[in-house]
Protein backbone atom coordinates (compact mmCIF):
# COMPACT_ATOMS: atom_id res chain seq x y z
CA UNK A 1 0.00 0.00 0.00
CA UNK A 2 1.15 3.60 -1.12
CA UNK A 3 1.03 6.74 0.33
CA UNK A 4 -1.02 7.53 -2.88
CA UNK A 5 -3.83 5.35 -1.65
CA UNK A 6 -5.14 7.75 0.75
CA UNK A 7 -4.97 10.67 -1.45
CA UNK A 8 -8.16 13.09 -0.93
CA UNK A 9 -9.35 11.17 2.61
CA UNK A 10 -8.63 14.26 4.58
CA UNK A 11 -11.11 16.27 1.79
CA UNK A 12 -13.43 13.90 2.58
CA UNK A 13 -13.32 13.55 6.42
CA UNK A 14 -13.57 17.61 6.43
CA UNK A 15 -16.75 17.44 4.33
CA UNK A 16 -18.22 14.55 6.44
CA UNK A 17 -17.58 16.84 10.02
CA UNK A 18 -18.36 20.18 8.22
CA UNK A 19 -22.07 18.12 7.26
CA UNK A 20 -22.08 17.45 10.84
CA UNK A 21 -21.70 20.84 12.31
CA UNK A 22 -24.50 22.13 10.68
CA UNK A 23 -26.56 19.56 10.71
CA UNK A 24 -26.01 20.70 14.46
CA UNK A 25 -26.49 23.93 14.25
CA UNK A 26 -30.05 23.63 12.45
CA UNK A 27 -31.31 21.63 15.28
CA UNK A 28 -30.03 24.42 17.53
CA UNK A 29 -31.48 27.14 15.58
CA UNK A 30 -34.88 25.22 15.20
CA UNK A 31 -34.58 24.42 19.03
CA UNK A 32 -34.48 28.15 19.46
CA UNK A 33 -36.99 28.89 17.76
CA UNK A 34 -39.29 26.74 19.70
CA UNK A 35 -38.65 28.00 22.89
CA UNK A 36 -38.79 31.69 21.54
CA UNK A 37 -41.98 30.92 20.30
CA UNK A 38 -43.49 28.68 23.11
CA UNK A 39 -42.14 31.87 25.89
CA UNK A 40 -43.85 34.89 23.33
CA UNK A 41 -47.39 32.66 23.54
CA UNK A 42 -46.77 31.89 27.34
CA UNK A 43 -46.02 36.11 27.90
CA UNK A 44 -48.82 36.89 25.46
CA UNK A 45 -51.11 34.25 28.11
CA UNK A 46 -49.82 36.30 31.24
CA UNK A 47 -50.98 39.46 29.37
CA UNK A 48 -54.29 38.23 28.28
CA UNK A 49 -55.10 37.00 32.10
CA UNK A 50 -54.06 40.58 33.19
CA UNK A 51 -56.18 42.76 30.93
CA UNK A 52 -59.41 40.60 32.27
CA UNK A 53 -58.10 40.89 35.45
CA UNK A 54 -57.86 44.22 35.15
CA UNK A 55 -61.73 44.90 34.46
CA UNK A 56 -63.03 43.11 37.47
CA UNK A 57 -65.01 45.46 38.99
CA UNK A 58 -65.35 48.00 36.50
CA UNK A 59 -66.75 46.10 33.76
CA UNK A 60 -69.50 43.05 33.37
CA UNK A 61 -66.94 41.19 30.66
CA UNK A 62 -63.61 40.89 31.74
CA UNK A 63 -62.99 38.68 28.94
CA UNK A 64 -63.52 41.06 25.99
CA UNK A 65 -60.67 42.62 26.99
CA UNK A 66 -58.69 39.08 27.11
CA UNK A 67 -60.28 38.68 23.52
CA UNK A 68 -58.58 42.39 21.91
CA UNK A 69 -55.28 41.46 23.54
CA UNK A 70 -54.99 38.30 22.63
CA UNK A 71 -55.77 39.15 19.32
CA UNK A 72 -53.33 41.85 19.28
CA UNK A 73 -50.36 39.51 20.17
CA UNK A 74 -51.71 37.05 17.48
CA UNK A 75 -53.07 34.54 19.44
CA UNK A 76 -56.37 32.61 19.70
CA UNK A 77 -58.47 33.19 22.48
CA UNK A 78 -59.76 29.12 23.35
CA UNK A 79 -61.56 29.79 26.70
CA UNK A 80 -61.89 32.51 29.20
CA UNK A 81 -63.59 31.93 32.38
CA UNK A 82 -64.51 34.54 34.69
CA UNK A 83 -65.05 33.26 38.68
CA UNK A 84 -66.23 36.46 40.65
CA UNK A 85 -67.32 36.51 44.02
CA UNK A 86 -70.93 37.71 44.71
CA UNK A 87 -70.30 40.91 44.79
CA UNK A 88 -68.25 41.23 41.35
CA UNK A 89 -65.29 43.48 42.57
CA UNK A 90 -62.97 40.59 43.26
CA UNK A 91 -62.15 37.37 41.62
CA UNK A 92 -60.24 35.27 38.99
CA UNK A 93 -59.62 35.28 35.38
CA UNK A 94 -58.15 32.27 33.73
CA UNK A 95 -57.72 31.96 30.13
CA UNK A 96 -56.36 29.53 27.24
CA UNK A 97 -54.63 30.77 23.85
CA UNK A 98 -53.24 28.91 21.06
CA UNK A 99 -51.03 29.67 18.17
CA UNK A 100 -50.11 28.11 15.15
CA UNK A 101 -45.96 28.52 14.29
CA UNK A 102 -44.28 27.56 11.46
CA UNK A 103 -40.85 26.24 12.69
CA UNK A 104 -38.57 25.52 9.71
CA UNK A 105 -37.85 21.79 8.58
CA UNK A 106 -40.42 20.72 11.67
CA UNK A 107 -43.45 22.65 10.10
CA UNK A 108 -46.82 24.27 11.03
CA UNK A 109 -47.31 22.86 15.17
CA UNK A 110 -49.83 24.47 17.18
CA UNK A 111 -49.06 25.95 20.20
CA UNK A 112 -50.98 26.46 24.12
CA UNK A 113 -50.58 28.71 26.76
CA UNK A 114 -53.11 29.19 30.11
CA UNK A 115 -52.39 31.50 32.59
CA UNK A 116 -54.61 32.85 35.66
CA UNK A 117 -54.62 36.47 37.21
CA UNK A 118 -56.96 37.95 40.14
CA UNK A 119 -58.13 40.25 41.84
CA UNK A 120 -58.61 41.26 45.47
CA UNK A 121 -61.01 43.68 47.05
CA UNK A 122 -60.28 46.92 47.27
CA UNK A 123 -58.63 48.09 50.43
CA UNK A 124 -60.34 48.77 53.70
CA UNK A 125 -63.72 46.98 52.42
CA UNK A 126 -64.21 43.90 53.87
CA UNK A 127 -63.78 40.54 51.89
CA UNK A 128 -67.19 38.84 51.12
CA UNK A 129 -67.82 35.86 53.00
Amino acid sequence: MSWRSDRGAATIWVLGLGAVVIAIALAMVARGSAVVARHRLERAADLTALAAAQQIGRNEQPCAAASRIATANAAALVSCTARLDPSGRSGAVAVVLRRTISFPLVGDRTLAARARAGRQPPAGLPAPP
